[in-house]
């Protein structure tokens, strides 16, 4: 038998991102990162057999859902959901290896990571922050760039990969700041009976009185218990679908019951995923695989 390949890991960002925390925890190191510049991307490259996972971040504490992750996996429809991560975010300033912190002007930075550090910003207004379309990618920047009056915001991990010093640690408004990552592939999982474990559909209801609580009612008629609710525009002027996740035992006929009624009552209904609960399951369980696979 030959060498298999290692398990091909599509993300937005650059190394060093909060996506690749996420990906260190599902996985661990002996996995191909594959960077990318925006969610579709992440999502395509799995959709074509590029990349043999995708993670995408969908939520955090501060900063609420993550638009472009929804709309990338609701327009890719032969993805599914395997897995979920929560990783802790905390942001820090870097610099080159040679600076301080007073000689810093100008600051690289993501803007939804700018809106979890608004005490730090308002407290040193000197700082110009100019926009940056990933924390990994500003600090790799400051490393390209070298100069001592360029900072960026980014993660401890990032100041490791890019060799940049840390000149102000933990710097965003709330010390417990968390963001939520699902992993999507190919093919959907099989999950052993009484697993905890989560599902997420995507609906589109009528325009009608009534019509997105006719497909919420299921879950309240079987007893589950709906963990999320997002809506997003279809596209279409004032037209909506949305995402629900809810939390059950695989093999529950009571979660069966409520996608196959939400289904009767809306005008669409896809089965995203069900997943193993974050936090319930160990490490090399099924939904935390680490091995090598060969690729697709």
């Amino acid at each position: 038998m030959g060498d298999r390949a290692r398990l091909r890991i599509a993300f937005q960002g650059e190394i060093g991102s909060f996506s690749d925390e996420a990906i260190q925890q599902l996985w661990g190191g002996d996995v191909q990162r594959l960077p990318y510049r925006d969610f579709a991307d992440v999502t395509a490259s799995v959709a074509a057999g590029v990349a043999d996972r995708g993670v995408l971040p969908i939520e955090n504490t501060m900063a609420g859902s993550i638009a472009g992750a929804h709309d990338a996996l609701s327009a890719m429809p032969g993805l599914h959901v395997v897995a979920e991560t929560i990783v802790p975010v905390h942001h820090c300033l870097l610099g080159t290896p040679n600076t301080s912190f007073e000689n810093i002007t100008t600051v690289l930075c993501h803007p939804v990571a700018q809106s979890q550090c608004q005490i730090f910003f308002s407290e040193h207004p000197q700082l110009e922050v100019h926009p940056s379309y990933d924390t990994a990618g500003a600090a790799m920047d400051v490393s390209k760039v070298a100069d001592l009056a360029v900072a960026a915001v980014a993660s401890r991990r990032a100041a490791l990969h890019y060799d940049l010093r840390i000149l102000k640690a933990d710097i965003e408004d709330r010390s417990d700041n968390q963001t939520r990552f699902l992993a999507v592939s190919r093919t959907p999982q099989s999950l052993p009976a009484g697993t905890p474990a989560r599902t997420m559909c995507l609906i589109t209801t009528g325009d009608s009185p009534g019509s997105l609580l006719g497909a919420l009612t299921p879950l309240a008629t079987h007893g589950v218990s709906i963990r999320r609710l997002e809506s997003r525009p279809t596209g279409e002027p004032w037209s909506y679908r949305f995402f629900i996740e809810f939390d059950h035992q695989v093999g529950d006929a009571a979660a069966e019951a409520v996608v196959r009624d939400m289904a009767a009552a809306t005008t669409g209904t896809r089965l995203l995923g069900t997943f193993p609960r974050w936090g319930a399951g160990r490490r090399g369980s099924v939904g935390w695989s680490s091995g090598s696979v060969s690729p697709s």
